[in-house]
C-alpha cells in the first residue's frame, strides 16, 4: 500500500516546517501507537497527544499595563481505521482550551492560527467568557480511497504544498501562524483531493476545496518531479478571489539544500496582476545541528506603517493566506542537540522586517522526557517601536497607529508539557 496521499514532497517539508515555526528543528519523541483492532479485513488505530501552555504576556504600553497571564491547552485523538488494503478512514477529535487575564489576546500560543473556511461547521462551543474559551471540533473527517490511478481522499484533510519555511508562499490551503505552538497537524481544509504518479519520480496533486461561503470552490493542481539533483514544482488555480501561478526549484547540495519558489495571484475582481511573493532560502541538514535562512518578498504587504492597519484589516490575514504587513524580510533558524541522543534541543528563529527594522526572536530549549514526553521552555521576544496613539481631525477619540509590525506584538514567554501517545 502507498501512503497516505501527503506524498513524498509532503513528508520532507513537514519534517522541516513544523520544526522551524516552531522553533525546535527536533523530531517528536516517540509514542506507542494503539492497535484497538486488528483482523485480517482491517483494522482501527488510535494515537494523540496532549500539550498545556502556560505563559506570561505584556502587550505594549498603549494597548496594555504589565504582564498577564496566558493558558491554553490541547488534546487530540486521532483515529485510523483501515479497511482492506484499499481504503483509510481518518478522524481526529479536538479540544482546546484558551485562558487569560481579562481581555489580554496575544499573537502566540495555541490555536492562534487561521481556520480554513468550513462551510459545514463541526465545531462546538462548550464554555465561553471573557476570560475562558473551550471548544471541541473535528479537525480530521476524511476517507482515502487507493486505486490504480490515484490517491482519492474526500472530506476534511491537511494539504501542504511548497517548500518555504518561514516564509511560504505556496501553502495555501491551511498555513501555520508563525507564533503557534502547536505544529503537530495542520489545520484541515474540506477538499476532495487525488494525489497521482504519473512517471518516476512525478507527483501530480489536484484539489478541489471548499473556499467559504463567499468565495465557492478554490480548484488547483501543482506537479513536482524529482531528479537526483533537487526537485521543480509548479502549478496553479483558483484560490478564493484570485488566480495563483506557483513555481518552485531546490537543488541538493551534499548536506545542503538551496531553493526558491514564487506565486503571482491574478485578482479576478480587478482584473489586474497582484504583486508577487517569492522566498530564497538555503537549508543545512544536520544531526546535532541545523540551520536555515531565507529572504523573503511579500507581495500582500504594505511598503510602510502607515498601511500596516489596512492590511491588517484585510481578508488576507483572516482567512491565513499570510500573516506578515510588511514586503521586504529575512529569516533564520538554528538549532543544536549537547549530545546524539537528541533529548535536550536548543534552538532559535527569528523573522526581520526589513522596511521598518523589527524583529521577532523565538527562543526555545526542550527537553524529552522519556519516550513519550516533552518539556518546552520558550518566548516571543520582539524589537521595534511600538505603537501609539494620534489625534486625527474629526475623529472623537484617538487612533491607534502602527510605527513597527514585530514592536506591534508585545512580549511573551511559556512553559510547555507535552503527552504523545
Amino acid at each position: 500500500m502507498r501512503s497516505l496521499p501527503e506524498g513524498a514532497r509532503y513528508r520532507r517539508g513537514c519534517r522541516w516546517a513544523a520544526a522551524v515555526i516552531g522553533g525546535l528543528l527536533t523530531p517528536l519523541p516517540t509514542s506507542a501507537q494503539m492497535v484497538l483492532l486488528d483482523r485480517p479485513g482491517g483494522s482501527l488505530e488510535l494515537t494523540g497527544y496532549v500539550q498545556s501552555l502556560s505563559g506570561v504576556l505584556r502587550l505594549p504600553e498603549v494597548l496594555d499595563s504589565g504582564w498577564s497571564g496566558l493558558n491554553g491547552g490541547v488534546a487530540r485523538l486521532a483515529w485510523t481505521a483501515r479497511l482492506g488494503e484499499q481504503v483509510v478512514v481518518e478522524v481526529h477529535d479536538r479540544l482546546l482550551m484558551q485562558a487569560g487575564s481579562g481581555s489580554d489576546v496575544g499573537v502566540a500560543g495555541i490555536g492562534v492560527s487561521a481556520v480554513p473556511e468550513r462551510r459545514i461547521d463541526l465545531r462546538t462551543t462548550l464554555l465561553e467568557g471573557e476570560d475562558l474559551l473551550l471548544w471541541h471540533d473535528l479537525d480530521r473527517l476524511s476517507m482515502t480511497v487507493y486505486t490504480p490511478w490515484a490517491d482519492v481522499t474526500l472530506g476534511r484533510q491537511a494539504i501542504t504544498w511548497g517548500g518555504g519555511l518561514l516564509f511560504p508562499v505556496s501553502d495555501l490551503w491551511g498555513r501555520f501562524s508563525p507564533f503557534e505552538l502547536d505544529t503537530q497537524q495542520k489545520p484541515g481544509v474540506d477538499a476532495v483531493r487525488a494525489l497521482a504518479y504519473p512517471g518516476e519520480g512525478m507527483e501530480l496533486d489536484l484539489v478541489v476545496a471548499d473556499a467559504g461561503r463567499g468565495e465557492g470552490l478554490s480548484a488547483a493542481g501543482h506537479l513536482t518531479v524529482s531528479r537526483g539533483w533537487g526537485d521543480v514544482w509548479g502549478g496553479g488555480g483558483k484560490f478564493w478571489d484570485e488566480m495563483i501561478v506557483l513555481a518552485g526549484v531546490s537543488r541538493v547540495l551534499e548536506t545542503t539544500n538551496v531553493r526558491i519558489e514564487g506565486a503571482i495571484p491574478w485578482t479576478v475582481d480587478d482584473e489586474e496582476w497582484q504583486d508577487p511573493r517569492v522566498t530564497l532560502g538555503v537549508d543545512r541538514i544536520g544531526v546535532r545541528w541545523s540551520w536555515s535562512g531565507e529572504v523573503h518578498l511579500n507581495g500582500l504587504g504594505a511598503r510602510d506603517p502607515e498601511g500596516y492597519l489596512t492590511v491588517l484589516a484585510g481578508e488576507a490575514l483572516a482567512r491565513g493566506e499570510s500573516y506578515l504587513l510588511g514586503r521586504w524580510y529575512a529569516g533564520g533558524a538554528v538549532s543544536w542537540a549537547p549530545d546524539a541522543e537528541g533529548r535536550l534541543r536548543l534552538a532559535v528563529s527569528v523573522q526581520g522586517n526589513l522596511d521598518d527594522g523589527s524583529a521577532a526572536i523565538l527562543p526555545v530549549a526542550s527537553y524529552d522526557v522519556g519516550q513519550s514526553g516533552r518539556i518546552t521552555l520558550g518566548g516571543l521576544l520582539t524589537t521595534g517601536d511600538e505603537p501609539g496613539l494620534i489625534d486625527m481631525a474629526g475623529a472623537p477619540l484617538p487612533v491607534l497607529r502602527l510605527h513597527s509590525e514585530f514592536g506591534s506584538y508585545g512580549q511573551f514567554g511559556y512553559l510547555q508539557m507535552a503527552l504523545y501517545f
